[in-house]
């Protein structure tokens, strides 16, 4: 089979710094939510919207923990975890969306959701799109309709509406190609409830400034797999051209509305004319070549008008912002819609969260001191054993007493690591052990 021909000219490769900037976004369910088929399912369909700069094979295992996958988006260079959970009580589901590393975590509750087949289903004409389709290759536009002006708009408001925004990477009309864009994210919010309504669609275009007949011929080209239209009984090609009772682009069933039509600038590269011979075998000084003829002229780019349609291929989620919070899934709650805190409760809240922070920290410099402390005897006990080594070697009597010291190490297994509140010593796992 022959070697795929790639592009180096128009095709650049992004840098490494081009690379790091662009958001990245990791997308799981743990606990319960793995019993639940249907919500493994959203999962799916929301990798494939998040696309292309997700874990889109990514899979979990019983056995994971959020602390695993927190770990690892640091070498990952993920700056988003979006987590979906389900209570076991209420069998609510949520979904937590964290900017890492370190924070702040929005809690949505999801009050209704749709699978990219359900939408299929009930659409009279749907969007079949794989998961390594075109229009997954570049990410999806993001459109915000409903929220407040960041300027204007409540804390907890602006901070939701930074933390879609920074989902995706931003777009520049200089450098952005409108022909990359092949879907859309739209987040409609309710300003009476505050709920949002997540809606996927995908964009199609089509030709309007010509007819049916002179649309096929221009789809051949990119759809070899179609014939072309039968012009045995047309006498003259402006009979194909020029027919003002030809269709426009879509046809009578789906009439194309005036908003919907667009003036798009045509990125194909300009045509230019070639010289005649006549022109480059005249003599110099000649009236043939008085015009300049010398190189080629450019044909002047031309806008040729399209009408948008959006189809929606889903998922479908309704969003209800509960809570937010300072860290990555824990620490302090900054917001929450159903309660509500006097001063003095939160000011003894904060002392709270100040107190575990501090004995966080005391817990994290005495392991550092433990593991230094027991790297510095393992470091010893290979030293003893080579110069042990190295007496053998030479023929020399060791003393059996030196292997006694290589078990310093283990003492501090055999001692007791707590006390218990009669003052007796304990062991940690036996006491977790016992329950």
């Amino acid at each position: 089979m022959a070697k795929r021909r790639q592009k180096k000219r128009t095709h650049v490769k992004p840098t490494e710094d081009q690379l790091s900037k662009v958001p990245k976004s990791m997308v799981i369910h743990l606990g319960t939510a793995l019993q639940n088929h249907s919500l493994t399912q959203l999962v799916k369909d929301t990798r494939n919207m998040m696309q292309p700069h997700t874990a889109i094979n990514l899979r979990e295992r019983k056995s994971n923990k959020l602390k695993d996958f927190v770990v690892m988006a640091g070498p990952l260079g993920v700056s988003q975890l979006m987590l979906f959970s389900q209570n076991e009580d209420s069998g609510l589901t949520h979904l937590k969306m964290a900017t890492m590393p370190r924070g702040p975590t929005a809690t949505f509750k999801v009050s209704e959701y749709s699978l990219c087949k359900d939408i299929a289903n009930f659409l009279k004409k749907p969007k079949s799109i794989g998961k390594s389709s075109v229009e997954f290759t570049s990410p999806p536009l993001l459109v915000m309709n409903g929220f407040t002006n960041p300027k204007d708009a409540e804390p907890q408001e602006k901070l939701i509406i930074t933390m879609f925004q920074s989902m995706f990477p931003p777009i520049s009309p200089q450098d952005t190609k409108v022909d990359t864009i092949k879907r859309v994210l739209l987040l409609s919010r309710d300003k009476e409830t505050g709920n949002i309504d997540l809606r996927h669609y995908v964009i199609d275009t089509k030709l309007v400034d010509v007819s049916r007949n002179v649309k096929k011929l221009v789809n051949i080209k990119k759809q070899l797999n179609k014939k072309l239209p039968n012009l045995s009984k047309v006498k003259d090609v402006a009979d194909v051209i020029l027919d003002p009772y030809a269709q426009a682009g879509f046809t009578s069933d789906s009439e194309v509305e005036d908003d919907a039509i667009v003036e798009v600038q045509d990125n194909e590269p300009a045509l230019t004319r070639p010289k005649r011979k006549a022109e480059s075998q005249a003599p110099e000084g000649s009236a043939s070549t008085t015009t300049a003829t010398d190189a080629s002229v450019p044909v002047q780019d031309h806008k040729r008008k399209k009408a948008v349609k959006l189809t929606e291929i889903g998922p479908r989620m309704k969003l209800e912002l509960v809570k937010i919070e300072e860290g990555v899934c824990s620490g302090k709650v900054m917001y929450h819609s159903y309660i509500t805190k006097s001063k003095k409760e939160i000011n003894k809240l904060d002392q709270i969260h100040a107190i575990k922070k501090k004995e966080k920290d005391a817990r994290r410099k005495q392991q550092e001191a433990n593991i230094a402390k027991k790297n510095e005897k393992k470091l010893a006990k290979k030293q003893r054993r080579a110069e042990r080594k190295a007496a053998l070697e030479r023929g020399e009597k060791v003393e059996e007493d030196d292997e006694s010291s290589d078990d310093d190490d283990n003492e501090d297994e055999d001692e007791p690591d707590e006390v218990d509140e009669d003052g007796e010593l304990f062991d940690v796992d036996d006491y977790q052990h016992s329950d």
